[in-house]
């Protein structure tokens, strides 16, 4: 698959710009951006050693791209294909997945015929009941007839969980009314523009869509790994994609049709909607109750009795005499019911 080049000019300035803020000695690498996840095959092999308690010594082994015939290399391989998502013991090898780890030969015409032969004659005999043997061979026939493995972390695709997770934090960071989420629940999202914002916030923390380059039609594609969809991947879609790019002065609006028009039906159709309508089921609206301080009209006395040390819970910061939480307030804690304070280092109220 043809690889898009990011333009140039916005990013580089805007990447120019974070490695001066960053402190000496910080790796920009771990600084990704929204919720985007990605690993390197190498990576991957790394985590599954130590899972698996492979000798260290083998690594160099596997890093030559030598991976022998034996049980511990192929529940290895295993692994790493359940690791990086590219592996599932019940449907098997999830193409949309692997094939964005490894780099054809732009001359080759024939490396998608040849590994679907090889998987077809390895997997026609193979003991369904052994997973790490099925893993195996399905990776063996990649390695030999798709392409080069990439060095390169790979875009990684998210589970259920953290997509919910993500349309959380989107409806949180956009103070989404308590109207519209009520709606969302119920599995009906009107056109508004909280809705359309809603969406392309969605897209950016999951990693699909970039303010610089628009949608990311490959990483769709992987993100859709169960159901993989080449119309992401037609020229049609990135045609159709390219023409909204703009055309509207809102990019809100520019997300919101091309997932109306064109996105929204691929893949898992309409998935996006699902997500949102079950994060919007478990969102509340921000509604912090605030007690104002009791006034009182008398002047209070300079010396109190000190409390007994039980009216204090001091892992729990609440005051037990009222069950008040405290509230910070120049370096002093304060009960905001009995009007009681400490400092933060003393034992006693005074």
């Amino acid at each position: 698959m043809q690889r898009r080049n990011a333009s140039g000019g916005g990013v580089a300035v805007l990447l120019t710009a974070i490695m001066a803020l960053l402190p000496t000695g910080c790796d920009a690498s771990l600084d990704v951006p929204h919720l985007t996840l990605s690993k390197s095959f190498s990576r991957a092999l790394q985590d599954c050693m130590e899972y698996l308690q492979v000798p260290g010594y083998r690594y160099a082994e596997y890093a030559a791209n030598s991976f022998p015939d034996d049980p511990e290399t192929k529940c290895l391989l295993r692994c790493v294909g359940l690791n990086l998502r590219w592996w599932n013991d019940t449907t098997g090898m999830q193409t949309a997945v692997i094939e964005g780890f490894f780099h054809p030969d732009p001359l080759d015409e024939l490396y998608e015929n040849r590994t679907a032969e090889c998987l077809r004659k390895e997997l026609s005999h193979a003991d369904t009941t052994d997973c790490c043997c099925l893993a195996y061979d399905s990776f063996r026939c990649y390695l030999q007839h798709y392409g080069n493995l990439v060095p390169c972390a790979r875009f990684y695709p998210e589970d259920e969980t953290r997509f919910v997770r993500a349309a959380q934090d989107c409806i949180e960071f956009l103070q989404i009314p308590h109207k519209l989420l009520k709606s969302y629940s119920a599995g009906s999202f009107p056109d508004a523009p909280e809705t359309r914002c809603l969406l392309r916030c969605f897209f950016l923390r999951t990693g699909v869509f970039h303010v610089d380059t628009g949608f990311d039609v490959e990483r769709l594609y992987t993100r859709d790994y169960e159901q993989p969809d080449e119309r992401y991947l037609a020229q049609e879609t990135e045609a159709r994609l390219h023409k909204l790019r703009g055309s509207t002065g809102d990019q809100c609006t520019e997300v919101y049709l091309a997932y109306r028009d064109v996105l929204g039906e691929l893949g898992r159709a309409y998935y996006e909607y699902d997500v949102l309508q079950a994060a919007a089921a478990k969102m509340t609206v921000c509604e912090v109750a605030v007690e104002p301080p009791a006034m009182t009209t008398t002047t209070p006395t300079t010396t109190t009795a000190c409390p007994s040390t039980t009216e204090f819970n001091y892992k729990e910061l609440n005051c037990q005499n009222c069950g008040r939480l405290f509230i910070s307030n120049n370096g002093r804690v304060s009960c905001c019911r009995c009007m009681k304070s400490s400092t933060p280092f003393g034992k006693f109220f005074f």
